[in-house]
Protein backbone atom coordinates (compact mmCIF):
# COMPACT_ATOMS: atom_id res chain seq x y z
CA UNK A 1 0.00 0.00 0.00
CA UNK A 2 1.29 3.33 -0.98
CA UNK A 3 2.29 6.11 1.85
CA UNK A 4 0.90 4.93 4.78
CA UNK A 5 3.95 2.67 6.02
CA UNK A 6 3.83 3.88 9.48
CA UNK A 7 2.73 1.12 12.55
CA UNK A 8 0.79 3.25 14.49
CA UNK A 9 -1.25 0.85 16.39
CA UNK A 10 -4.07 1.20 18.95
CA UNK A 11 -0.90 0.02 21.77
CA UNK A 12 0.17 3.50 21.59
CA UNK A 13 -2.79 5.97 20.07
CA UNK A 14 -6.14 5.47 21.10
CA UNK A 15 -9.09 5.19 19.20
CA UNK A 16 -12.67 5.11 19.64
CA UNK A 17 -14.90 2.05 18.85
CA UNK A 18 -16.99 3.88 15.63
CA UNK A 19 -13.51 3.96 13.65
CA UNK A 20 -11.89 0.48 12.20
CA UNK A 21 -8.51 1.42 11.50
CA UNK A 22 -7.05 0.54 7.74
CA UNK A 23 -4.07 2.78 7.72
CA UNK A 24 -2.31 4.81 9.94
CA UNK A 25 0.38 7.61 10.29
CA UNK A 26 2.48 7.77 13.55
CA UNK A 27 3.52 11.54 11.84
CA UNK A 28 0.26 13.17 13.09
CA UNK A 29 -0.66 10.68 14.49
CA UNK A 30 -3.83 9.59 12.30
CA UNK A 31 -6.19 7.33 11.26
CA UNK A 32 -8.05 6.37 8.04
CA UNK A 33 -10.56 3.76 8.55
CA UNK A 34 -14.28 2.46 8.37
CA UNK A 35 -16.25 4.54 10.29
CA UNK A 36 -19.48 3.24 11.76
CA UNK A 37 -22.31 4.30 14.00
CA UNK A 38 -23.80 1.23 15.12
CA UNK A 39 -27.53 1.53 16.53
CA UNK A 40 -28.05 4.79 14.85
CA UNK A 41 -29.68 5.25 11.50
CA UNK A 42 -26.63 6.64 9.66
CA UNK A 43 -24.96 5.77 6.57
CA UNK A 44 -20.98 4.14 7.10
CA UNK A 45 -18.27 6.26 6.00
CA UNK A 46 -14.67 6.17 5.29
CA UNK A 47 -12.91 9.03 8.04
CA UNK A 48 -9.87 10.38 8.66
CA UNK A 49 -9.29 10.66 12.62
CA UNK A 50 -6.63 13.18 14.54
CA UNK A 51 -5.53 11.66 17.29
CA UNK A 52 -3.99 14.77 18.70
CA UNK A 53 -6.77 16.63 18.40
CA UNK A 54 -8.74 15.44 20.65
CA UNK A 55 -9.74 12.52 17.94
CA UNK A 56 -11.08 15.21 15.74
CA UNK A 57 -12.92 12.86 12.66
CA UNK A 58 -13.67 14.66 9.34
CA UNK A 59 -15.24 12.07 6.66
CA UNK A 60 -13.34 11.94 3.53
CA UNK A 61 -15.16 9.32 1.30
CA UNK A 62 -19.00 7.49 1.68
CA UNK A 63 -17.25 4.97 -1.31
CA UNK A 64 -14.61 2.13 -0.85
CA UNK A 65 -13.85 3.82 -4.53
CA UNK A 66 -13.72 7.46 -3.41
CA UNK A 67 -11.52 6.12 -0.47
CA UNK A 68 -8.77 4.76 -3.07
CA UNK A 69 -8.75 7.69 -5.07
CA UNK A 70 -8.11 9.74 -1.65
CA UNK A 71 -5.35 7.59 -1.00
CA UNK A 72 -3.85 7.69 -4.50
CA UNK A 73 -3.49 11.51 -4.42
CA UNK A 74 -2.26 11.98 -0.64
CA UNK A 75 0.93 9.28 -2.58
CA UNK A 76 1.16 11.69 -5.31
CA UNK A 77 1.20 14.34 -3.17
CA UNK A 78 3.89 12.97 -0.92
CA UNK A 79 6.15 11.52 -4.54
CA UNK A 80 5.13 14.35 -6.36
CA UNK A 81 3.69 12.24 -9.17
CA UNK A 82 2.66 8.59 -9.92
CA UNK A 83 4.90 5.78 -8.98
CA UNK A 84 5.14 2.58 -9.92
CA UNK A 85 4.34 2.11 -6.61
CA UNK A 86 1.07 3.81 -6.90
CA UNK A 87 0.38 2.21 -10.64
CA UNK A 88 0.46 -1.33 -8.60
CA UNK A 89 -1.57 -0.67 -6.19
CA UNK A 90 -4.03 0.90 -8.59
CA UNK A 91 -4.08 -2.12 -11.21
CA UNK A 92 -4.35 -4.34 -7.75
CA UNK A 93 -7.50 -2.05 -6.61
CA UNK A 94 -9.02 -1.50 -9.70
CA UNK A 95 -8.44 2.63 -9.39
CA UNK A 96 -8.66 3.44 -13.08
CA UNK A 97 -8.75 7.24 -12.94
CA UNK A 98 -5.06 8.14 -11.84
CA UNK A 99 -4.61 10.36 -14.84
CA UNK A 100 -7.58 12.25 -13.95
CA UNK A 101 -6.07 12.21 -9.84
CA UNK A 102 -2.73 13.19 -11.74
CA UNK A 103 -4.43 16.13 -13.84
CA UNK A 104 -6.39 17.54 -10.54
CA UNK A 105 -3.41 17.26 -8.54
CA UNK A 106 -1.97 19.32 -10.70
CA UNK A 107 -4.65 22.63 -10.56
CA UNK A 108 -5.92 21.86 -6.72
CA UNK A 109 -2.58 19.47 -4.86
CA UNK A 110 -4.12 17.47 -2.23
CA UNK A 111 -7.47 20.21 -1.24
CA UNK A 112 -9.93 17.47 -0.67
CA UNK A 113 -12.41 20.00 -2.18
CA UNK A 114 -11.03 19.38 -5.91
CA UNK A 115 -12.51 16.07 -5.35
CA UNK A 116 -15.49 17.54 -6.23
CA UNK A 117 -14.48 17.99 -10.13
CA UNK A 118 -14.56 14.74 -10.58
CA UNK A 119 -17.14 12.04 -11.52
CA UNK A 120 -15.90 9.60 -8.66
CA UNK A 121 -17.45 12.31 -6.23
CA UNK A 122 -19.79 14.20 -7.83
CA UNK A 123 -22.49 11.45 -6.53
CA UNK A 124 -22.08 10.92 -2.55
CA UNK A 125 -19.74 13.77 -1.96
CA UNK A 126 -18.24 13.24 1.10
CA UNK A 127 -18.30 16.24 3.45
CA UNK A 128 -14.87 16.96 3.24
CA UNK A 129 -14.91 17.52 -0.35
CA UNK A 130 -18.16 19.69 -0.41
CA UNK A 131 -17.32 22.80 -2.48
CA UNK A 132 -17.84 25.94 -0.72
CA UNK A 133 -20.23 27.37 -2.99
CA UNK A 134 -23.59 26.35 -2.02
CA UNK A 135 -23.27 22.79 -3.12
CA UNK A 136 -25.77 20.72 -0.69
CA UNK A 137 -24.28 17.82 1.12
CA UNK A 138 -26.31 14.14 1.33
CA UNK A 139 -24.32 12.52 3.84
CA UNK A 140 -25.15 12.07 7.07
CA UNK A 141 -21.90 13.38 8.86
CA UNK A 142 -22.97 16.55 11.09
CA UNK A 143 -22.52 19.45 8.59
CA UNK A 144 -21.83 22.93 10.04
CA UNK A 145 -23.49 24.38 6.89
CA UNK A 146 -26.48 22.79 7.33
CA UNK A 147 -28.50 24.61 10.16
CA UNK A 148 -31.88 23.00 9.80
CA UNK A 149 -30.93 19.40 10.84
CA UNK A 150 -30.92 18.16 14.19
CA UNK A 151 -27.47 16.60 14.03
CA UNK A 152 -26.77 16.43 17.64
CA UNK A 153 -28.98 13.53 18.24
CA UNK A 154 -26.78 11.02 15.92
CA UNK A 155 -23.68 12.29 16.30
CA UNK A 156 -20.80 11.64 18.83
CA UNK A 157 -18.23 14.28 20.04
CA UNK A 158 -15.34 13.61 17.87
CA UNK A 159 -17.66 14.26 14.79
CA UNK A 160 -17.83 17.85 16.18
CA UNK A 161 -15.18 19.00 17.95
CA UNK A 162 -13.44 22.26 16.42
CA UNK A 163 -16.15 22.49 14.06
CA UNK A 164 -18.53 26.00 14.33
CA UNK A 165 -21.67 23.81 14.69
CA UNK A 166 -24.77 25.68 15.16
CA UNK A 167 -27.44 24.97 17.78
CA UNK A 168 -31.04 26.16 17.52
CA UNK A 169 -32.05 28.30 20.65
CA UNK A 170 -33.52 26.25 23.24
CA UNK A 171 -31.55 23.09 22.07
CA UNK A 172 -29.78 21.51 24.56
CA UNK A 173 -27.48 19.23 23.27
CA UNK A 174 -27.66 15.22 24.84
CA UNK A 175 -25.12 14.88 27.95
CA UNK A 176 -22.57 12.95 25.61
CA UNK A 177 -21.01 16.33 24.50
CA UNK A 178 -20.00 17.39 27.60
CA UNK A 179 -16.44 16.83 28.39
CA UNK A 180 -16.94 16.78 32.27
CA UNK A 181 -20.02 14.64 32.26
CA UNK A 182 -19.26 11.33 33.88
CA UNK A 183 -19.51 9.22 31.17
CA UNK A 184 -19.42 6.00 32.83
CA UNK A 185 -22.47 6.76 34.88
CA UNK A 186 -24.17 8.26 31.70
CA UNK A 187 -23.64 5.10 29.49
CA UNK A 188 -25.18 2.64 31.87
CA UNK A 189 -28.10 5.14 32.38
CA UNK A 190 -28.60 4.76 28.79
CA UNK A 191 -28.03 0.82 28.49
CA UNK A 192 -30.42 0.53 31.46
CA UNK A 193 -33.41 2.13 29.74
CA UNK A 194 -32.41 0.14 26.55
CA UNK A 195 -31.40 3.18 24.08
CA UNK A 196 -28.64 1.38 22.51
CA UNK A 197 -28.23 4.20 20.37
CA UNK A 198 -27.78 6.48 22.66
CA UNK A 199 -25.69 4.48 24.60
CA UNK A 200 -23.08 3.90 21.24
CA UNK A 201 -22.80 7.57 21.14
CA UNK A 202 -21.69 8.12 24.61
CA UNK A 203 -19.11 5.74 24.59
CA UNK A 204 -18.04 7.29 21.24
CA UNK A 205 -17.61 10.66 22.88
CA UNK A 206 -14.78 12.17 24.90
CA UNK A 207 -14.01 11.02 28.22
CA UNK A 208 -13.31 7.39 28.56
CA UNK A 209 -10.47 5.73 29.87
CA UNK A 210 -9.95 2.78 28.10
CA UNK A 211 -10.39 0.05 31.16
CA UNK A 212 -13.77 1.84 31.52
CA UNK A 213 -14.29 1.62 27.79
CA UNK A 214 -13.55 -2.01 27.30
CA UNK A 215 -15.97 -2.63 30.27
CA UNK A 216 -19.02 -0.58 28.45
CA UNK A 217 -18.58 -2.03 25.20
CA UNK A 218 -19.08 -5.45 26.47
CA UNK A 219 -21.89 -4.59 28.60
CA UNK A 220 -23.39 -2.95 25.34
CA UNK A 221 -22.57 -6.31 23.37
CA UNK A 222 -24.82 -8.62 25.62
CA UNK A 223 -27.42 -6.10 25.41
CA UNK A 224 -27.49 -5.85 21.33
CA UNK A 225 -27.04 -9.79 21.15
CA UNK A 226 -25.52 -9.10 17.20
CA UNK A 227 -22.89 -11.32 16.11
CA UNK A 228 -21.87 -9.05 13.21
CA UNK A 229 -21.53 -6.51 16.54
CA UNK A 230 -19.82 -9.31 18.25
CA UNK A 231 -16.77 -9.45 15.58
CA UNK A 232 -16.62 -5.38 15.75
CA UNK A 233 -16.10 -5.76 19.79
CA UNK A 234 -13.67 -8.74 19.45
CA UNK A 235 -11.47 -6.60 17.31
CA UNK A 236 -11.71 -3.41 19.09
CA UNK A 237 -11.16 -5.52 22.28
CA UNK A 238 -7.90 -6.77 20.73
CA UNK A 239 -5.74 -4.02 20.15
CA UNK A 240 -7.86 -1.50 23.12
CA UNK A 241 -4.40 -1.53 25.55
CA UNK A 242 -5.01 -0.29 28.98
CA UNK A 243 -1.76 1.69 28.56
CA UNK A 244 -2.71 3.94 26.24
CA UNK A 245 -4.54 6.07 28.83
CA UNK A 246 -8.26 7.38 27.40
CA UNK A 247 -9.76 9.37 24.45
Amino acid sequence: MPICTLQAPALWYVFPPALTPIWSDGSGPTYIGYWKHWFVDREPCFVKLYVDCQCMTYEIARTPAQLLAVIAMMAMSVDDGITPQLEQFADAVGLDCLAELDALSLKSGDDPKGFAELELFRTLTPLDSVPGNGAPYTGDFPDPANASRAWWNRSCSFEVVHRDMHVPQGVELPAWFDPQQDKKALFEGFLAAERLDCAWLTLNSTGWSIADARRAIVQLQVKAGDEAFDRVVAAWLAVASTDAGGY
